[in-house]
């Protein structure tokens, strides 16, 4: 099995040696005086399956049209295998975008869909044929070949479209919220085909979405967007798992926020006094300043019922069940605590039981570990 090192060494971002294969080099957008993009700056390695993930008008679609050449940059420049790009039309790159709607011809079949941008090519037809036929049987739609978008499922249509953008053999693929028109089911299942094909491919993605389940699923890493700017870029592990200021954390997954003040540290361990009526003792890979306002945030995953509480216990507070939430997989509780906060807490449902683990109203006490969360200063 291979180290962390060695897997490491496979992350191009790791390498500073390492050439991007699309630079964004301080690329801002602006319609009037709203800045949609504001002085952005990313490096997109070669093979990587990149998502851009924010909520509705953070900027992260008109980016997506920069790269694609839609769009002019207010300023900044953007790079794409070395080359700048940032002057030249949409249909010179080296690059192919699938939109939401699908866009497909509802007057051509499936095949003459997929062949539309090789005719504009002027591609020979023999290969233009087996270019067709390529993208048919690599996403499973041969037998579709004669019908038209009207005869087809959501995600048929889906999978054309990304057969369509495939064909050109494209550098970079740009795809504007792929999964958006799929079922839930259907949706997490074509999550992890485009992955599989992706890799298979070798082509560079570039995704938008405002879905976080999907960019963890499919991302090697994802860039948080918000008001045109890049709140955070890592892997998807490393964003849930250790975000860098407040708005990831709150943004990405459920979160608890104990706002307070560090009254202590040592080495990597900090405590902070918060309304809770106990300090907090968490483990922090930075210097923080004593008397510092930081936020203490715990997963609600992280968090289990306590079995021996101590009023000087570590990390412990007590409340009451007000809210519960079964999903099936998990349950969610929301427990009010001492300073008349709610904290979310999650338990696994691992053995089958026709009744909660806990009840309304229930009196409980609550723990996580020093090394369960994170410390925000921002």
């Amino acid at each position: 099995m291979a180290t962390l090192a060695e897997r490491r060494s496979l992350e191009p971002w790791q390498d500073p040696k390492a050439a991007p294969y699309l630079r964004i080099d301080r690329v801002t957008k602006k319609f009037g005086d709203v800045y949609a993009v504001d002085d952005v700056s990313l490096n997109i390695f070669q093979g990587e399956f990149f998502s851009l993930l924010g909520s509705s008008g953070c900027g992260k679609s008109t980016l997506l049209r920069l790269l694609a050449g839609l769009e002019s940059p207010s300023s900044g420049r953007i790079f794409i295998d070395g080359v700048d790009v940032t002057a030249v039309p949409a249909y010179s790159r080296p690059v192919n975008m699938m939109f939401q709607s699908y866009a497909l011809f509802p007057h051509m079949s499936v095949e003459q869909n997929i062949a539309f941008g090789l005719q504009q090519e002027r591609l020979p037809s023999r290969e233009r044929a087996e270019r067709v036929a390529e993208m048919l049987n690599l996403l499973k739609i041969s037998e579709l070949r004669k019908r038209r978008p009207d005869q087809l499922s959501g995600g048929q249509r889906q999978r054309v479209a990304l057969a369509r953008s495939l064909a050109k053999h494209p550098k970079l693929l740009l795809l504007d919220e792929p999964l958006g028109a799929l079922d839930k089911r259907l949706r997490e299942n074509t999550q992890f085909e485009l992955v599989n094909l992706q890799e298979r491919l070798g082509i560079t993605f570039v995704t938008v979405t405002h879905d976080q389940e999907e960019a963890m699923t499919m991302s090697t890493r994802i860039a948080v967007m918000d008001a045109g700017q890049i709140m955070q870029i890592d892997t998807p592990t490393a964003i849930y798992e250790f975000p860098t200021c407040r708005f990831v954390a709150e943004f990405i997954g459920s979160v608890n926020l104990f706002e307070g003040k560090v009254v202590e540290s040592a080495g990597e361990l900090v405590t902070v006094e918060t309304q809770l009526g106990r300090p907090l003792q968490m483990r922090s890979f930075q210097p923080l300043a004593i008397g510092a306002s930081v936020a203490v945030a715990i997963r609600p995953e992280k968090m289990r019922i306590c079995s021996d509480y101590r009023e000087d216990g570590v990390n412990q507070v007590q409340g009451v069940v007000e809210d519960i939430a079964y999903l099936g997989d998990v349950s969610i509780y929301r427990i009010r605590v001492a300073d008349g906060s709610l904290v979310e807490m999650t338990l696994t449902n691992v053995q089958p039981r026709t009744e909660q683990a806990l009840t309304w109203d229930q009196a409980v006490a609550i723990e996580w570990s020093p090394s369960s969360g994170v410390i925000l200063t921002e």
